[in-house]
């Protein structure tokens, strides 16, 4: 069958990526037709590199020279050339791994008026029904483009919040009642589609669709050491810093951060890209983070970790969904007292767990695509 994908899939964020892989991959493995909607809206292009602003000193002379518009857009976005290698990463991943729609699309109105035929729209996953952000509110995440409800479904959409703001509480209505069938992420999603009139499936991200046997076939290279790695989505929670830096000390470890250049930092893994940020997870001793698919990943490839809420921000119930549904309700901390620096994670206990729910998982999404199926014969 023809599947098409709608997600957060080129944004240079590690877990929109490989999500984004794993759900393309778990189809293709079970023999269907699948592509990501190539959609890239104008909000979401983060690196325009001949694009200046067009205020303060610069942006005037670019308005009275635009000869030298190039230019000037490089002197402002300087500090991206320190990271050309990172996005060469991300680009070389979705060249090479990531199965887009020849034509990319930057508004619903685009998707209307040459909409990607398929016999199956999939939305998901990731956090497109955001409404923090503008994904959230962006019909194309709700396959609006489709006038067939009964050829959409949604796999473990998040809205990453615990609650819509009722400013938006129409528009998310509409949206969902787009969908045949509705599986969230998270289960405070299911209780938000509840309260719209929806019913929902709580699944597991597509990333734990995948084995880790099938993950480590894309991983390339093995680091030696002992290492503790970080991975701070802001770079700016002191409660990150205290936590790392007592455990590091414990046990013995040097630290290795994605983005931090903090004194305490050994090593800075500046320009990973998706494949980069598996293979450091792979061989960490511990791994302290605010992301949820630092968190997913530590636990597929069974490493010792803890979690701490995303500072400022009020989408951390994903986290703390999944890690009590696996029993790892611990590993969920707001503060160094609750650390036990000692005790590492027994998987014994939590693979059975999460195995039975990426059977649930797979069994929702397969049963789902063989009801479609069965409506084209």
């Amino acid at each position: 069958m023809r599947i098409k994908t709608i997600t957060c899939h080129d944004v240079y964020n590690f877990g929109a990526s490989l999500q984004a892989y794993a759900l393309q991959q778990f189809l293709v493995g079970r023999g269907h037709q699948v592509e990501i909607i190539d959609y890239l809206p104008t909000y979401k292009r983060f690196y325009e590199w001949l694009k200046i602003c067009e205020l303060g000193f610069i942006g005037n002379l670019g308005v009275k020279l635009p000869f030298f518009k190039p230019i000037f857009a490089l002197i402002q976005h300087r500090k991206w050339l320190k990271e050309l290698l990172k996005i060469y990463r991300f680009k070389s991943f979705k060249k090479n791994k990531l199965s887009c729609t020849k034509q990319s699309y930057k508004s619903i109105e685009e998707l209307i008026s040459n909409k990607p035929e398929a016999d199956l729209y999939i939305a998901g996953s990731d956090q497109i029904w955001n409404t923090a952000f503008l994904n959230g509110l962006d019909p194309a995440y709700y396959c609006m483009f489709e006038k067939d409800k009964n050829k959409c479904i949604s796999y473990a959409a998040s809205f990453a919040l615990t609650s819509i703001p009722s400013e938006h509480h129409e528009f998310v209505k509409k949206g969902l009642s787009n969908f045949r069938s509705i599986s969230v992420r998270e289960q405070s999603g299911v209780k938000i589609a509840k309260e719209f009139g929806f019913e929902a499936t709580n699944v597991l991200d597509p990333v734990f669709l995948l084995s880790k046997e099938e993950w480590n076939r894309i991983i390339k290279k093995r680091h030696k050491g002992n290492y503790l790695l970080v991975y701070d989505f802001s770079t700016k929670d002191p409660r990150i810093d205290e936590i790392a830096q007592k455990i590091a000390k414990e046990r013995g470890l040097e630290v290795y951060s994605f983005n931090s250049d903090k004194p305490y930092i050994s090593k800075v893994l500046r320009n990973c890209g998706p494949i980069e940020f598996l293979e450091w997870i792979n061989d960490a001793d511990m791994v302290i983070s605010n992301s949820f698919h630092a968190t997913a990943f530590s636990t597929i490839f069974q490493r010792d970790f803890y979690t701490v809420p995303l500072l400022g921000y009020g989408n951390s119930s994903r986290m703390k969904d999944f890690l009590d549904m696996v029993g790892l309700s611990k590993r969920y901390i707001n503060e160094i007292k609750q650390i036990e620096v000692s005790k590492h994670i027994d998987y014994g206990s939590v693979q059975p767990l999460l195995e039975a729910k990426r059977k649930e998982s797979i069994s929702w999404l397969i049963n789902n695509i063989q009801e479609h199926e069965s409506t084209l014969v």
